[in-house]
Parts: C-alpha cells; structure tokens; sequence
C-alpha cells in the first residue's frame, strides 16, 4: 500500500519520500518511481525506525535539507505479516511491545517530528492507515488490532489540538487486501471478498483515492475523521 501511495502522490506533482525500516527496499521504491513517472529530483529514499526517535528526527531532517519543508505525512508503517497468530495470552510481552513500537508509538513519533514543520507552512496533512480488523475483530491479532484501534485516540486528540495551525489529521481503514503477502492466500482473500458490498478482491490502488483526498486542499475542513475503504465489508 505504501509504494501504491507513494506512486499516486508522485502522479500527483509531490515531492515524495520512500521510507522504510529496510533501506534497500527503499531505495527500490524510490529508484522504481523514477522508472515509472517522471519524479526528475523529486523524490529520494530513506531508512528509518518509525519506533526510534533518533532515526525519525533523521528522516525529517534529510526531508526538509532535501525540499525544503514538509506538507504531508502517510503514516503507513507497520507490523502485521510477520506476526505469528496466537491467543492474546500467548503472545510474548516483548512481542506486544515491538508491535506497539511501531504501529502505535510510530505514528506518534512521525507526527510530533513533522508538526513543527508544518506549524511553520501554517497548514498540514497527517493522515494515519487503519485497519478495518478493529471492527471485524479477528482473533489471535490482539496486538495487532490493540495498536490500529490505538491510532483512533491519537488522531482525535491530535486533531483537536492542531486545528489552530489549520494542520488536518485524519484515518483511512482498508480492509483485508491483496498486497502479495504469503499469509493472506489469494484464496482466503477471495472468500473474504464475497463478505462485500462490492464483492471483488482489494488492492493496493483501492486505498490511494483517499489518502490524496485528504492530503488534497479540498480536504482543509476535515480533521479528526476515519474513512473506511474497503467495498463495503464494515460498516461503522
């Protein structure tokens, strides 16, 4: 969903920043923007830990040195694929944590490191990526689900606190989707798909509609919201 995102905003005329725990696969993402849309100096990779705030501060501080300032944060990192399922009291406190570090305290550390930037253009867009699991509840996710359901109390308060700087902060809930994961089949997707109003398989460009609307000027009187984009599984 992240690179899905980062190629429409590129579409879209941004400057963009492909960030990622693993450098590599972000200068991949970067590299193949470059190859696909015409992004001349436009965008560039950088390696972060969303959960450290020594790495964070680095990536903004490589982003505003690079562009000049910063309008826009995706807050889309997270844990999900790799995490072993299992009943919440088998999950390891270490585990929890790590799921918490990056899926919860990522998306406050981003946010705070890019506020004072955005305070500075007087406007701003943060926008946090959900999950409908926090409605449909699927077991042996706790952790999980625990930090998506998380972001729904930070973006509120955040909302509420920076809507003086004019700086919108707002959710986007996709829901089970086809992004080439081992653990989501696409024949479990498939099943999941008949659980829809629009019954076909979701994929990453379903989600990009969205995000650029609410990094969009025609968002500007929206904040503390959550949109669900995913065919009308959930309804909430």
């Amino acid at each position: 969903m992240g690179r899905a995102i980062a190629q429409s905003f590129a579409r879209e005329g941004a400057d963009v920043v492909v960030a990622d725990l693993d450098a590599p696969a972000a200068e991949q993402g970067a590299d193949a923007l470059s190859r696909e849309i015409d992004v001349s100096g436009r965008t560039f990779a950088v390696g972060v830990d969303v959960a450290d705030p020594q790495s964070v501060a680095r990536m903004v501080k490589a982003t505003v040195g690079r562009f000049g300032g910063i309008d826009i944060l995706v807050n889309n990192a997270a844990l999900w694929a790799t995490l072993v399922r299992r009943p919440f009291w088998e999950i390891p406190p270490d585990e929890w944590d790590r799921v918490m570090g990056v899926n919860a305290r990522g998306p406050f550390l981003c946010s705070a490191a890019v506020v004072p930037h955005m305070r500075l253009r007087k406007k701003g867009k943060i926008i946090f990526v959900g999950s409908t699991g926090i409605w449909s509840a699927e077991s042996r996710l706790a952790h999980y689900l625990s930090s998506k359901a998380a972001l729904i109390g930070l973006a509120r308060s955040m909302a509420r606190e920076l809507g003086s700087d004019r700086i919108c902060v707002n959710i986007v809930h996709p829901g089970p989707t086809d992004t080439g994961v081992a653990v989501l089949t696409r024949e479990r997707l498939e099943q999941r798909s008949l659980l829809r109003s629009i019954a076909r398989v979701q994929v990453p460009a379903d989600i990009v509609g969205a995000v650029v609307f609410l990094a969009s000027d025609d968002s500007d009187f929206i904040t503390g919201q959550q949109l669900i984009v995913d065919g009308g599984m959930v309804f909430a």
